[in-house]
């Protein structure tokens, strides 16, 4: 039942006000056809009212269509449908309250058919099935061997940080310790926390353009300026970005989309740049864990040695996306300015999330899942990259990135406006694939975006024949 409220309606104005009450939740759908109305006589002793004058309003609702009397049982909403009705329902989704700023729709968001998608070639997606559930579940059990602390360090699980720490220092040269590290809610709230922290609006941001859309509008959305830099096969192209810059977002170990790898002497002078200019370099490291060439480049966290280098980590390509894990890795004193803004965001991360991740990582789970998973999906990215390779030599395609590391890679077509029809041609098949649209900020020729973390070797090879009957 709702609540109903007299206090402060005079004696005889309680009939109309019960009554306009009722009928509004009944109009609303707050009431719905078939509910009971509470015994006349329950309502009265609950409102303090005379029981002649609940029936009072029970009997107008009957006359006027909102409610039966059904003798016996009680009295019931009706389905009740007019015009005037279906208005007010219509404004009930609207609202008076003034939006500061609008955030526009993802452009990556793909609706679902009924069935669900026969293949699904979307990015940024592991293997659910490959999840370590035994492991999992067995440092789970650990952390449940004590209770939850209550509020805990903003900062994040202090073993976590740690593990964390020596994690990324052991396999990618990135130089952390435990004041150094701040844990996040996945790569996203990493990039919101650095967005609350060094931009104030109006300050310009050069993003990749071709670039991930979500880190961008992060930044858009707390009121930076963004101005999009074009990718070549260098990486960003540093000498256009733009003299007022107050940080640069780029993804040097595998370039999202277009899987390039920043080279040496690009990353030599980013660093130069930031340190000339006075600016910050986010550098999302958001998939190499995962990487199919002998020898990576080293990080730009690792060949920084004036503390411009921000480094931004998430266990969403590795683990799970659901498990809203990521970290920052930067110089102690900005991890304590955003520890603070941390505080006001959100508090803490989940604290049981937490502790079962740095048992996994501390009793070296973490590492033979990446080695399990690894081959795996190295096994499909081989399987892919032959594959294409035969519709490039036989005319199907024009060409198509090796794929350096990560879970997907960008196909270019014969002709540039091809990619929008062959994705639609392929959705309407069931085939879940994405062009390069979302990326781009510049009108740009599109390219298709195709994601292997979820797909079998054998569904790709029917999403290629598809896309060779698409051209």
């Amino acid at each position: 039942m709702i609540d109903l409220f007299l206090d402060g309606v005079p004696i005889r104005g309680r009939s109309a006000a019960l009554f306009d009450q009722l009928r509004a939740a009944i109009v609303e759908g707050r009431l719905r056809p078939g509910d009971q109305l509470p015994p006349s006589r329950d309502l009265a002793d609950e409102l303090g009212v005379a029981r002649s004058t609940i029936a009072t309003v029970y009997a107008r609702l009957v006359g006027e269509g909102y409610a039966e009397g059904r003798v016996g049982d009680g009295t019931f909403v009706t389905d009740y449908h007019t015009g005037s009705n279906k208005r007010t329902q219509a404004q009930a989704g609207t609202h008076s309250v003034r939006i500061a700023r609008h955030i526009p729709p993802w452009a990556d968001t793909l609706t679902t058919p009924p069935g669900g998608w026969r293949i699904d070639l979307r990015t940024g997606r592991p293997d659910p099935s490959l999840f370590p559930v035994v492991d999992w579940r067995r440092c789970a059990t650990a952390a449940l061997d004590r209770p939850p602390p209550g509020y805990g360090e903003p900062a994040g699980l202090p073993e976590l940080r740690n593990a964390i720490a020596a994690w990324v220092s052991r396999s990618r040269g990135v130089q952390a310790t435990y004041d150094t590290v701040l844990i996040t809610a996945g790569a996203q709230g990493a990039c919101d926390l650095l967005a609350r922290a060094l931009i104030v609006p109006g300050d310009t941001v050069a993003v990749e353009d071709p670039g991930y859309a979500p880190t961008r509008q992060a930044f858009a959305q707390h009121g930076a300026k963004i101005a999009a830099i074009a990718v070549d096969a260098d990486g960003i192209d540093v000498i256009q970005i733009p003299r007022s810059t107050r940080a640069v977002i780029v993804t040097p170990s595998h370039q999202s989309p277009t899987g390039v790898v920043m080279s040496g002497a690009r990353r030599r002078q980013l660093l130069a740049l930031a340190r000339t200019r006075d600016l910050m370099i986010i550098e999302d490291d958001y998939d190499t864990e995962y990487r199919y060439v002998e020898r990576p480049l080293e990080p730009l966290h690792r060949l920084d040695t004036h503390g411009r280098v921000v480094y931004v980590g998430s266990f969403s390509k590795t683990l799970s996306p659901s498990l809203r894990l990521g970290f920052i890795v930067a110089p102690a004193d900005l991890i304590a300015e955003l520890t603070r803004v941390r505080h006001l965001v959100d508090v803490q991360p989940p604290h049981m999330t937490q502790a079962t991740l740095a048992a996994f990582i501390a009793s070296g789970g973490f590492e033979r899942h990446l080695r399990r998973t690894g081959r795996i999906y190295r096994s499909r990215r081989d399987h892919l990259i032959a594959a294409l390779d035969r519709l490039r030599r036989n005319g199907t395609i024009e060409s198509f990135d090796q794929c350096p590391a990560g879970l997907h890679l960008t196909v270019q077509l014969l002709r540039g406006d091809q990619a929008a029809r062959v994705a639609d041609r392929m959705q309407a098949a069931g085939i879940a694939i994405m062009t390069t649209a979302e990326h781009h900020v510049a009108d740009r020729a599109l390219d298709l975006v195709i994601g292997f973390g979820l797909a079998s070797i054998q569904q790709l090879d029917q999403a290629l024949d598809a896309l060779a009957k698409s051209g």
